[in-house]
């Protein structure tokens, strides 16, 4: 049965602002999901699976093929799969993945993708679903992938410990950098302040070191958040952000100054699988996958968990927030018991397009 059980409100806005109901499912791949990525607009998500394929899927649009009646959606109900209406699948990309698709990420403009399978980054067109390129050279499964605006510029990082920089206008297998500090496995990549003059890279790494890199000014800022990090997420006014590590925890950082701001640890079970975190589009709450199958939201400031999305029955392994803050309460979760998840307000998931 899936639900949403809360710990408690700090304010009477954020019961309308969080998940309260399973609204839809996503169903396609065959096996479980490994990564998801919103596309920068809110409108669409995008799946990465175990089957060596990549869906586009409208999320908050209820497929018409599945004419069962959905059901009415109220807080705090409890509901079977079954029930569960299905999200809308557009598109299927499956050439070029010779095995599980395991990280991707997608540009601005949501016209290329960029997936990794193995140790091959595999970018392709969103509209043709053609394969433009594909880039080899990592030793070790890539972990994490991420592009620039442009997009001109693509990004890797493995379990070989580096990250790689591809020129994406390049017909050549060689990187245009390697960044080679980290002396473990490289879990995430990010790509941020490229509006201006200061782009930035941000790697967090097994070693239990965060790193931002100034490709421009060639300097590299270190910090060291005390255990190892499997998933990371920056905050969006780009002050904060949050690592999730191996011990249990979620450490919040001042990136400016590596500062630990606060840490989240009391209501998700963590400690042998790599789980991943995120941010809500308003910055006030973190969201961790849990080994024992919840989603957590901790408040940003005061630590508490307040609300369990709770219904897999097993870890949880990929999460997303929806990146609008009007759709702050949209977010998707994903276990390695094969089921993927959309879950709403029950306040608006009425209005979803097909629902009724």
């Amino acid at each position: 049965m899936f639900r949403v059980t809360k710990s408690s409100w700090d304010t009477a806005a954020e019961e309308d602002t969080l998940p309260t109901v399973p609204a839809a499912r996503l169903v396609g791949h065959k096996g479980s999901i490994q990564a998801i990525q919103f596309t920068a607009d809110g409108k669409y998500c995008l799946t990465g699976g175990q089957d060596r394929a990549v869906r586009l899927w409208n999320p908050t649009r209820i497929d018409p093929v599945h004419l069962q009646p959905p059901p009415k959606l109220e807080a705090g109900g409890s509901y079977p799969l079954a029930v569960i209406p299905h999200a809308l699948s557009i598109q299927t990309y499956e050439g070029g993945y010779g095995t599980a698709v395991s990280a991707l990420a997608i540009d601005s403009a949501s016209s290329v993708l960029i997936a990794s399978s193995d140790k091959v980054v595999v970018v392709t067109d969103v509209v043709t679903a053609q394969v433009k390129s594909r880039f080899h050279g990592h030793t070790g499964l890539i972990n994490a992938v991420a592009l620039t605006n442009g997009p001109e510029v693509y990004l890797s990082a493995s379990y070989d410990s580096t990250v790689r920089i591809w020129d994406a206008r390049s017909r050549t297998q060689t990187p245009i950098q390697i960044l080679s500090d980290a002396t473990d496995s490289v879990a995430c990549v990010e790509v941020v302040d490229e509006q201006d003059a200061s782009a930035q890279i941000v790697t967090a790494s097994v070693d239990g070191k965060v790193r931002t890199y100034d490709i421009r000014m060639g300097q590299v800022h270190c910090d060291d958040v005390g255990d190892a990090v499997t998933g990371m997420a920056l905050s969006h006014d780009g002050n904060c952000l949050a690592a999730s590590c191996v011990d249990g925890a979620i450490r919040l950082v001042e990136r400016e100054t590596g500062l630990l701001l606060n840490t989240y640890a009391s209501s998700h079970m963590a400690g042998n699988y790599a789980l991943q975190c995120a941010m809500t589009a308003d910055d006030a709450h973190v969201m961790s996958g849990s080994e024992d199958g919840c989603v957590v939201f901790y408040d940003l400031v005061s630590g508490k968990g307040v609300i369990h999305l709770e219904g897999h029955s097993r870890p949880t392994c990929s999460i997303a927030c929806h990146p609008k803050r009007d759709s702050n309460s949209i977010a998707i979760t994903t276990s390695y018991d094969g089921e993927t998840i959309v879950w709403g307000n029950d306040k608006n998931v009425h209005n979803w397009k097909g629902r009724y």
